[in-house]
């Protein structure tokens, strides 16, 4: 059990490899983002990974599998939406890497030996997977022995138990992330860099230029004056149909039903709040009373004065240790609050403990250690000592147990209450989640005032009237529509809000709605334009917070863009491209019978403006931003020689170099950048190879059909 603790306290760490290695999991999201064709295969098929069928049981085995790891890290027995939807896009993700890669690892021969493996997990190369599992907070360092001594626990729990299922997947990523590292390694290896290359690119660095230039900006010209012809909008596109790749998506036209309170609702919740004021009042077991008849269960902490962020009721609670305060509406919930308790307690305590974690879920077990301990030290054990050689809470132990100064929230609440309530130096043992504690305090704060609130909340909701009356509603819109233009004639009749959204297919939700992962797999499963319906024919979705109405505008597959859609960006590309011929014919025009660059910007009626330090690396000039093409002729152009007119991103450039300088180049600035360019190398190993594998793994993703 010492060792799943152990574990669990890192569990994010584990979660997050769990969940797969962060830059593969962004690669292949990114590569897939998209998703791609339509499917008439088999029903039960999930995808396809290099024309390998995916069927929905073993897609839904790795997902379980992930799920139960999840919740055994985070020791919980349940995950919400959003974690289920992290976890099902991951195991998509990683049976896409274990597909792909293991087809290059088979052709090339790597693999990882068992004496690898076992240097990875227990030797001295231990992988940060593992290693990091067992790292100090503090210091950040590995007491390896201590860690071999866990993992044997691991290794040597039964089958299928919460430890042994634990470490076998702690193996298989250790074994998954050394083969693809070894992969990169090998990759990177083959992305030589010569010193002549480094050579070249130090030189690029060094020599830097400034300059004067001006810039006559596209927008002096309107757009309207430039004619551009159907005809030219397809030779564009034609010439440059790579530029106008898409990915899967689809356009909805949709509007919601927000399903909020109604007025009535405010004033049916208040009543019940108010109908509770007097037996709140006498009541003697306020805390009692709130769990029993709250939204919110009780908070068992005490405040001061200037710790209640509401002042009419701090002010209220201290003057009153009787009466009931409210109702007041707080944050959508009316509440009601009295003073349930009084003390003189510290701010904050410093103390020491012995934690006991029980063995096997053996809680009695754990206490009665704890209380033979307790009775040792109550006759004058030394609570160091034992805390060293019996505390499962290694990270306090090494002080003797202490764990400092802390506030009344900072621990979980049996702990914290005794922890506040105890006398000075006296022994105490009490049971938390973590096993079980021997407690003392070794120091508190001075006391001062402090009141424990008892506070009956409940939250205003839609009750089934208001929520019927909001349905009818948008089945009064849904009544008789066929398609879009019924649509928008109901939307300018009743003065609904019109919304429009492009949808991936794996999105849970939509601008308005709280969830919609229902609705967008309709979307999805349509065939063809038109109003969304559901395999029963309803047109209303109740998407979290708000019931829906939609009509699916456009579908985009994956693959080229259409002509139609992207004919306004072409325009405007060849637009920009006639204003940059007309303006640059004019600057060579002035340039004639000039001398300078101020003569040919008194004659355009522009500012001459200055830019120092541009070298062949520069990524923006200053006052201009991001201009590659300007920033490479200041590189190359003859010094005191004005430049012919350059077509820049904002409008074009003329410019002149006024002073270049070159710094030494010594054989470490070449190393230098030699390291820097291989660094890059390992950068497009690790990335770009990896995208590449995907995007030519016939990837199909198609499990919007079935979540």
């Amino acid at each position: 059990m010492a060792a799943l603790q152990t574990i669990r306290n890192r569990g994010s760490l584990l979660v997050s490899i769990v969940i797969g290695l962060a830059l593969i999991a962004f690669i292949v999201g990114d590569a897939l983002s998209s998703g791609s064709q339509a499917f008439d295969g088999d029903r039960n098929q999930v995808g396809e990974i290099d024309g390998k069928s995916i069927s929905i049981i073993d897609y839904q085995n790795r997902v379980s599998k992930n799920e139960e790891t999840a919740k055994m890290m985070s020791n919980s027995s349940a995950l919400n939406e959003e974690q289920q939807a992290t976890i099902r896009n991951s195991a998509w993700q990683q049976m896409v890497m274990e597909n792909l890669m293991q087809k290059e690892y088979d052709e090339i021969g790597l693999t990882i030996s068992s004496d690898e493996l076992y240097d990875l997990l227990l030797g001295e190369n231990m992988s940060p997977i593992v290693s990091q599992q067992f790292a100090d907070p503090t210091t950040g360092m590995v007491d390896k022995e201590q860690a071999k001594m866990i993992i044997a626990q691991l290794m040597s729990a039964p089958a299928n138990s919460p430890q042994k299922m634990m470490w076998l997947n702690i193996e298989e990523e250790v074994h998954s992330s050394s083969k693809i590292a070894k992969y990169n390694t090998l990759l990177a290896k083959s992305l030589y860099i010569t010193d002549e290359q480094a050579k070249e690119s130090a030189e690029a660095t060094a020599s830097k230029s400034d300059i004067s230039y001006i810039v006559k900006n596209y927008n002096t010209i309107s757009d309207s004056s430039i004619q551009v012809s159907d005809s030219e909008i397809t030779t564009y596109y034609n010439d440059n149909k790579n530029k106008f790749k898409q990915a899967e998506s689809r356009r909805i036209v949709y509007v919601n039903f927000d399903i909020e309170p109604s007025g009535e609702d405010f004033i049916e919740t208040e009543k019940a709040l108010k109908d509770l004021v007097g037996e709140f009042a006498e009541t003697n077991e306020a805390l009692n009373f709130v769990n029993l008849s709250s939204d919110v269960n009780a908070d068992n902490a005490y405040y001061r004065k200037d710790e209640i962020s509401n002042d009419s009721l701090a002010e209220f609670l201290f003057e009153s240790e009787t009466g009931v305060f409210g109702p007041y509406l707080e944050n959508n919930s009316y509440k009601i609050a009295r003073v349930a308790n009084v003390r003189m307690l510290p701010d904050s305590v410093r103390a020491r403990h012995i934690l006991i974690a029980p063995k096997n879920n053996d809680y009695v077990q754990a206490k009665a250690i704890a209380d033979s301990l307790a009775d040792l030290l109550k006759k004058g054990g030394d609570f160091e000592e034992l805390a060293r050689t019996n505390s499962t809470d290694q990270n306090s132990a090494i002080n003797g147990g202490d764990l400092g100064w802390f506030n009344q929230k900072a621990m979980v609440q049996p702990f914290s209450d005794t922890a506040f309530f105890a006398k000075k130096k006296e022994i105490k043992v009490v049971l938390t989640q973590f096993g079980a504690h021997i407690l003392q305090v070794t120091d508190r704060a001075k006391p001062v005032e402090k009141i424990q609130i008892a506070t009956i909340e409940k939250e205003v909701v839609s009750s089934a009237k208001t929520t019927n009356n909001i349905y009818n509603n948008a089945r009064s819109f849904a009544t008789g529509l066929t398609n879009l233009d019924d649509f928008n004639k109901k939307v300018a009749e009743t003065a609904l809000t019109k919304r429009m959204a492009t949808v991936d297919k794996q999105e849970a939700t939509i601008a308005g709605m709280s969830s919609a992962r229902e609705m967008i797999r309709y979307i999805y499963m349509a065939n063809e334009a038109g109003l969304v319906n559901s395999d029963d024919e309803s047109v209303i979705f109740e998407n979290g917070n708000t019931y829906s109405v939609a009509v699916l505008t456009e579908i985009n597959e994956e693959g080229f863009s259409p002509i139609s859609t992207v004919s306004g960006e072409i325009k405007s590309i060849l637009v920009q491209k006639k204003k940059a011929e007309q303006i640059a014919k004019e600057l060579v025009a002035m340039q004639t019978g000039s001398e300078s660059l101020l003569s040919i910007a008194q004659k355009a009626g522009e500012e001459v403006k200055e830019a120092s330090d541009i070298s062949f690396n520069s990524y923006q000039i200053p006052g201009a931003g991001m201009e590659p093409k300007v920033i490479a002729a200041a590189t190359v152009l003859e010094q005191g020689k004005i430049s012919a007119p350059i077509a820049g991103s904002q409008g074009v450039f003329v410019l002149v170099v006024n002073n270049r300088t070159t710094e030494e180049i010594t054989p470490e600035n070449i190393q230098q950048t030699k390291v820097a360019m291989q660094q890059s190398n390992m950068y497009r190993a690790n990335y770009q190879a990896i995208q590449a594998i995907v995007e030519n793994g016939n990837v199909i993703d198609q499990r919007y059909k079935f979540y």
